[in-house]
């Protein structure tokens, strides 16, 4: 409301100095354009003295985030009161986290290989259930065969999908597959998932019951894939591909067929699709910002713009029915290159760890 009675005004003070109608809604769709994408709602700094973090993923029986902050645990976070409920018990080394509600469970995929097993109603820690000997890295739900599939952390030729069944809270199956690092798959749920195969350059389509491949994808200029979204009602499917010149390509979510492509911010960890705005958002840690991308129509796509972030800020959980996003950083210190050039690990500061809400504006009409 404010904006149209501002357009209004303009275009009112416009004519009464003697310009037309075709000025006026020039400069109307100049400030029209120059509204904000985001704004930050809320900034909250968590104490810890861990120095990494992980994935992250939004409780769906109640406003919380699980956070995996490895060294520190698994946090539950409220996003309204802005607070921290608790550290799970036996946490330690979360990476990533998987809920499967029909079963009363979260999942915590952790970095010694390890699994914990939590009841979702009440936060309880019911057991550690060891699954390897090295770190694993995520987990989703697939809905259709009602299992559970992890994915180890990096290798060095060949990583690992385990199967876990929720009713048992037993792994019943695994298959190794020659990629070196298995960034999150998509569940696309219709029973098949999709892997992006960062080193490899290529995706491929998984039988979520089996995981047997059924198909493998590579597109144009699509170096190294590293994270996906898709848009199930237009068949599409976003794929952030990393490389000297980072691209977002679109294809055909069924064919795999290459449809468009945007030049995009390096680095990209995570994607996320809004299907109410038809907007894809695409975070960089590396570029300490956030894009956004708008879907004029299934074939056609405009790079909005950027909201700056945080450095570091890289994963991603989208609440669409709040329009918030929320991102994970911690302040560092960039100490200077060695006395050979080489490039230095950053230093992360301790309890500053930050949860960073923004709110995505509604399009402007």
């Amino acid at each position: 409301m404010r904006a149209a009675f501002r357009h209004h005004g303009l275009t009112l003070l416009l004519a009464t100095l003697g310009f037309g109608p075709g000025v006026a809604a020039m400069a109307a769709a100049v400030e029209t354009a120059t509204q904000p994408l985001a704004r930050t709602t809320h900034v909250s700094v968590l104490p810890g003295s861990g120095h990494s973090w992980g994935f992250a993923a939004k409780d769906p029986t109640r406003p919380y985030l699980f956070i995996a902050r490895r060294e520190n645990g698994l946090t539950v976070f409220n996003t309204d009161t802005q607070q921290a409920v608790r550290t799970l018990d036996d946490s330690s080394g979360a990476n990533g986290v998987v809920f499967v509600p029909d079963a009363d469970r979260a999942y915590l995929a952790n970095m010694d290989g390890s699994l914990t097993v939590v009841r979702l109603s009440d936060l309880k820690t019911l057991r550690r259930l060891p699954v390897t000997d090295a770190n694993l890295n995520s987990a989703v739900y697939e809905p259709i065969s009602r299992r559970v599939i992890i994915a180890s952390g990096r290798r060095a030729n060949q990583s690992t999908l385990y199967i876990l069944d929720p009713k048992q809270d037993r792994i019943v199956g695994e298959r190794n597959v020659d990629i070196k690092k298995i960034d999150p798959l998509l569940v696309l749920g219709d029973g098949n998932l999709l892997l992006p195969m960062r080193d490899e350059g290529k995706v491929i389509r998984l039988n979520g019951k089996t995981l047997e491949t059924l198909a493998s994808y590579s597109f144009p200029g699509c170096v190294q894939p590293s994270a996906l979204a898709s848009d199930n009602a237009g068949r599409r499917l976003f794929i952030a591909c990393r490389g000297k010149a980072p691209i977002l390509t679109i294809a055909n979510l069924d064919s795999g067929a290459p449809i468009a492509s945007l030049p995009i911010t390096p680095a990209v960890n995570a994607l996320a699709w809004d299907s109410a705005q038809r907007r894809l958002l695409i975070p960089s840690g590396n570029a300490g910002n956030l894009s956004v991308v708008q879907q004029d129509d299934p074939d056609r796509y405009r790079m909005l713009g950027y909201v700056g972030t945080r450095l570091w800020a890289h994963n991603m959980v989208y609440d669409q029915a709040r329009s918030s996003v929320y991102l994970f950083s911690m302040d560092f210190t960039q100490p200077a290159a060695d006395a050979a050039g080489r490039k230095q690990d950053p230093v992360f500061h301790a309890d500053s760890f930050t949860v960073l809400t923004l709110t995505l504006n509604p399009p402007t009409r």
